[in-house]
């Protein structure tokens, strides 16, 4: 297994790096929108590598963040999401982004990435619902959840009361107030987030 590359990029053709290993040019396909810093000929990068072995090809996918390399192994693990698909969800979705999607239960964000259809969005949720939180921490979710809403602080309270972790209770706080006008009161929003978890 190759855990990761080091070395100078040599080239970048499309969805891929040629990096430059001692004389030898290895080709790396990688999200191009998330490489961090973003890759100069020339310049040395670390990406953090997953290796995919098939009886006529092996290809090798990079990351510069670990996170995004945890992702894309989840979303390779879903029933008829390949490489490309996940690939493209990485290049397109934050990996914060993905894991409220999940935690909110909400396909729509997988259903913007090109040849991500709304099937297997809801085939990504299900199966992926019980792992989104070895993607990120609550803080990572907290992040972007406070970045697209700002949510009901006493709904929130309630929830926790309730027993709900801080990252279920996000996202069923988000659930709830996207369903209810937005000068719903914590007694209708909570009311709404139970019936949706009576749903889940």
């Amino acid at each position: 297994m190759i855990s990761f590359v080091r070395g100078k990029v040599a080239d970048l053709t499309g969805d891929a790096l040629v990096i430059d290993l001692g004389g030898i040019g290895l080709e790396v396909f990688a999200p191009f929108a998330r490489l961090q810093p973003a890759p100069a000929i020339g310049e040395e990068i670390l990406l953090y590598t997953h290796l995919q072995i098939r009886e006529d090809n092996w290809q090798l996918y990079g990351f510069t963040d670990k996170d995004q390399l945890t992702a894309f192994r989840l979303l390779l693990s879903v029933s008829g999401v390949g490489a490309k698909t996940a690939l493209a969800i990485v290049d397109q979705l934050s990996v914060q982004r993905v894991v409220a999607a999940i935690a909110a239960k909400d396909s729509k964000p997988f259903t913007t990435v090109s040849g991500v259809g709304k099937k297997t969005a809801e085939r990504i949720i299900l199966e992926l619902k019980d792992k989104f939180s070895i993607l990120a921490g609550e803080e990572a979710v907290a992040e972007q959840t406070a970045a697209e809403v700002v949510l009901n602080t006493d709904l929130l309270a309630a929830l926790k009361q309730l027993g709900y972790s801080a990252t279920e209770s996000r996202a069923f706080a988000m659930k709830a107030q996207a369903a209810l006008a937005p000068d719903a009161t914590a007694e209708e929003l909570l009311r709404e987030a139970m019936k949706i978890i009576m749903q889940s």
